[in-house]
């Protein structure tokens, strides 16, 4: 019996949380962004993953302000964070479990330009870090930070005045001196700590400590990353060495894997990748505690398999191939849906869809990954 609501509903109020599925996010969807400096774009597959997701933004205040609405670009439903909330990421959790994406993120917060009127902009950390120091006149401070244009700069102290970041006292006539208030302070010194000095714990650890964490971390990967559910054999596989043999020790914690160590795929002209398995009861005990999934089809998958535990649920084949053929006169094209419909695990369907194009029955058209069938005329 399911103790607690979906990993969704508790983010909703629960900020740690959600931040560390926002990290699950960041690390998967923004690690395919080229250009990581000129966006805050988060891009997602699934319309009702998307929809979830951007609803939990907006819960949380951490919308960009030009993301009234999610945007569809070439099938990916995109919506933009905050360039704060990124902060918020890095002081929430501590640390990215993957080495290569909390160094660009660091890197890239102490370097943001296009943060209107935030003080997480890099010319105002600069600001800020040498009035740390000392309390400085406006052109002794414009050459330390080497800045050359007086207007530009002079918005940006305003905008720190504004904020109550800074005070500025006239001395003389014409002289401006520039010092740090106590929010200023206070601000700096945190970005400092949290950002430039990389931690040894971070919140993903506490999911070596708490199964439940570990099983809200574990759905959250499976709606964005993890494949094979539908044919029993869930399994996780990317690019990132360090981000997968992170999820990996969490699951052989909990004994959600039986694999003593990850594999490794090599192929021509392309990077290798990293993958294991989860066992059945790794995958079922995961979606008691932390599902339903957001994504109505990948929810479908779960239910499915954990119908095809029941005895001769995954197959009696040999009475169902007129329903197979009955299946697609009534446009159900691919083998996961029929698999659905007729509650039979989706690789015996595939051989016998197999067996049909083979014998002339059907033909089959690549569509994506996978395929589509239909009667042959």
């Amino acid at each position: 019996m399911k103790k607690t609501k979906s990993v969704y509903d508790r983010m909703y109020d629960n900020k740690k949380l959600f931040f560390l599925g926002f990290g699950v996010l960041y690390i998967t969807e923004m690690r395919r962004v080229n250009n990581l400096s000129r966006t805050s774009e988060l891009r997602i597959k699934s319309k009702q993953l998307a929809e979830t997701w951007y609803k939990l933004f907006k819960k949380h205040s951490i919308l960009s302000k030009k993301s009234k609405s999610i945007n569809i670009k070439d099938g990916i439903y995109t919506f933009g964070c905050s360039a704060l909330s990124l902060y918020d990421l890095i002081s929430t959790v501590k640390k990215l479990p993957e080495k290569d994406m909390d160094f660009n993120l660091r890197r890239r917060l102490t370097n943001l330009t296009y943060t209107n009127s935030s003080p997480l902009n890099k010319n105002r950390i600069k600001i800020l870090k040498e009035l740390n120091n000392d309390s400085l006149t406006t052109n002794e401070l414009a050459r330390r930070i080497g800045y050359s244009s007086g207007n530009v700069f002079k918005k940006h102290l305003d905008l720190l005045q504004k904020i109550g970041f800074i005070k500025r006292s006239k001395i003389g006539e014409q002289k401006i001196i520039n010092s740090l208030m106590y929010k200023g302070i206070t601000f700096i010194n945190n970005l400092i700590s949290e950002i430039e000095f990389v931690p040894s714990y971070s919140l993903y650890d506490e999911c070596f400590k708490n199964k439940q964490l570990a099983s809200d971390l574990m759905l959250i990967i499976s709606e964005l990353e993890m494949g094979g559910i539908i044919q029993r054999q869930s399994y996780l596989e990317m690019t990132s060495y360090d981000f997968v043999n992170f999820i990996f020790e969490v699951c052989k914690k909990w004994k959600w894997t039986n694999q003593r160590n990850i594999s490794e795929k090599s192929r021509p002209e392309h990077k290798s990748t990293y993958l294991f398995y989860l066992n059945p009861n790794g995958t079922k005990e995961i979606y008691n505690l932390a599902g339903p999934c957001a994504d109505i089809n990948k929810d479908k998958e779960f239910l499915h398999i954990f119908s095809l535990t029941h005895q001769g649920g995954h197959g009696k084949i040999g009475g169902t191939k007129e329903n197979i053929l009955k299946s697609i006169r009534n446009n159900l094209n691919t083998s996961k849906q029929i698999a659905f419909e007729l509650n039979i695990g989706v690789q015996n369907i595939q051989k016998q869809l197999s067996n049909f194009v083979k014998n002339g029955i059907l033909t089959r058209e690549k569509i994506g990954k996978g395929y589509s069938y239909k009667l042959s005329k």
